[in-house]
C-alpha cells in the first residue's frame, strides 16, 4: 500500500492510500508506515500512523545582540542551545481514522516521556471555515484514557523521548535554521524513529509551553524586524542645493 498526499494540502486534507498509482501529478509518495513499541500498545489496532507534534524554535536568525535578549542559549552554539523545543504533544490516533488529525492530543513531558492528559481539537475541524468565529477556542475536555480502548494513557512514559526531540531539533538546525518555528511531526514506526515532515504553519496543540521564554523569544524577533524596517524606511539626508547669489538684474 502507498500512501499519497498532495503536495499544498495540510490539516490532514489531500491524503490518499492506493494499492496500485497509474496517474501522474503534484503528489508526495511514500510507503505505509506503521506504529511500533510502546506506541502501538496504547492504541487500537486499527489506529491511524499517531505522531508526535514537537515543536521548536530556533535563534539562528536573530544577530548575537538579539539572541541574547530572546533567551537562554546563543545563537550559534552547536550543543542545542540555538534551537530548542517548546513543547511535545502525541496525536494518539482514533479507530478506524485515516490520519492522526482525528485524535486524542496527548500532552508529553519532552525531558522525561512521561504522557500527562489529554484533550482535543475536534470542534475546530467540525465548524467548517464560516463558523470560526463563533467557536470555543478550548473545550473543557479531558482524557486520561484512550476512548477506543480504555487504556490509561496518563502517567505512561514514552521510551526514547530524547530521540523523538533530538531528531526534531537536530533537523532545524540543519534544513531551516532561519525559520523561527517550526511544528516537525516525528513517528515511533517499526522501521524505527522518523521524521515525517516540518510544518511552518503550526500550534502548540494546546501542549504545555514556557510562555515567559516563549515571549522574550517572538520579542527578539519584532525587535529585530522593527529595526531593519526602520533602517530600511530612514530616507538618506539630502545636502541642500548651493545658493544662487547672482543679481538677475545683470
Amino acid at each position: 500500500m502507498m500512501v499519497v498526499k498532495h503536495r499544498n494540502e495540510e490539516g490532514g486534507l489531500g491524503f490518499y492510500r492506493y494499492k496500485n498509482v497509474t496517474q501522474g501529478g503534484n503528489w508526495i509518495i511514500q510507503p505505509a508506515l506503521h506504529n511500533a513499541g510502546d506506541v502501538a500498545s496504547l492504541l487500537p489496532g486499527d489506529a491511524p500512523l499517531s505522531t508526535f507534534r514537537v515543536l521548536t524554535a530556533s535563534k539562528l536568525g536573530l544577530d548575537s545582540k538579539m539572541a541574547g535578549a530572546g533567551g537562554d542559549g546563543g545563537n550559534d552554539d552547536e550543543d542545542g542551545g540555538s534551537v530548542r523545543t517548546l513543547t511535545t504533544v502525541w496525536r494518539a490516533g482514533r479507530s478506524g481514522a485515516t490520519t492522526d488529525h482525528v485524535s486524542v492530543l496527548f500532552d508529553v513531558n519532552k525531558s522525561n516521556g512521561k504522557v500527562n492528559r489529554g484533550t482535543t481539537n475536534q470542534h475546530w475541524y467540525q465548524l467548517g471555515p464560516f463558523k470560526w468565529l463563533t467557536s470555543p477556542w478550548t473545550q473543557d475536555i479531558q482524557y486520561h484514557d484512550h476512548p477506543d480502548t480504555k487504556k490509561k494513557i496518563k502517567g505512561k512514559v514514552i521510551k526514547g523521548m530524547k530521540a523523538i526531540v533530538g531528531i526534531a531539533e537536530k533537523a532545524h538546525r540543519v534544513l531551516v535554521p532561519r525559520v523561527p518555528l517550526v511544528g516537525w511531526d516525528v513517528a515511533v514506526t517499526d522501521k524505527g524513529i522518523l521524521l515525517l515532515e516540518g510544518n511552518f504553519s503550526c500550534n502548540f496543540f494546546m501542549g504545555t509551553v514556557d510562555y515567559d521564554w516563549y515571549y522574550d523569544f517572538c520579542d527578539a524577533y519584532f525587535r529585530e524586524l522593527w529595526g531593519k524596517r526602520d533602517k530600511a524606511t530612514t530616507a538618506p539626508t539630502m545636502p541642500a542645493p548651493a545658493a544662487d547669489n547672482r543679481d538677475e538684474r545683470k
